[in-house]
C-alpha cells in the first residue's frame, strides 16, 4: 500500500480527460483502461489537484466547502490520495 507523505505535494496527471456528467466528474484512465467517477468531496479534491497541493492544503479545501474540520477529514483525504496514487491518477511532486 502506498502511503501519503505529508511533506510532499500532489498533482493530478495532466493526460487524464475528465468531464462532468450528471453532477459527477468522470475521467478515463487510458493507461489503466478504466473509467473513474468522482462526486462531492472526491471531486473537490480532484479540482484542487489542478495545482500542486499538500495534504494540509487539500484538507483545508475540503473543510472550506463542507462542514468538517481539516483534522476530521485528514484520514479520509489521505486514503483518497493513496487510492489515486495506487491507480496512477495523481503524481507526487516534491
Amino acid at each position: 500500500m502506498i502511503s501519503v507523505d505529508e511533506t510532499s505535494a500532489y498533482l493530478r496527471r495532466p493526460d487524464l480527460n475528465a468531464v462532468v456528467m450528471d453532477g459527477e466528474l468522470v475521467m478515463m484512465g487510458v493507461e489503466q483502461g478504466e473509467y473513474f467517477g468522482l462526486r462531492d468531496v472526491a471531486a473537490t479534491i480532484w479540482e484542487a489537484l489542478a495545482e500542486p497541493a499538500t495534504l494540509d492544503q487539500l484538507c483545508a479545501a475540503v473543510s472550506a466547502e463542507y462542514a468538517v474540520t481539516p483534522e476530521a477529514c485528514r484520514a479520509d483525504v489521505a486514503a483518497f490520495l493513496d487510492q489515486m496514487l495506487d491507480k496512477k491518477l495523481i503524481n507526487r511532486v516534491g
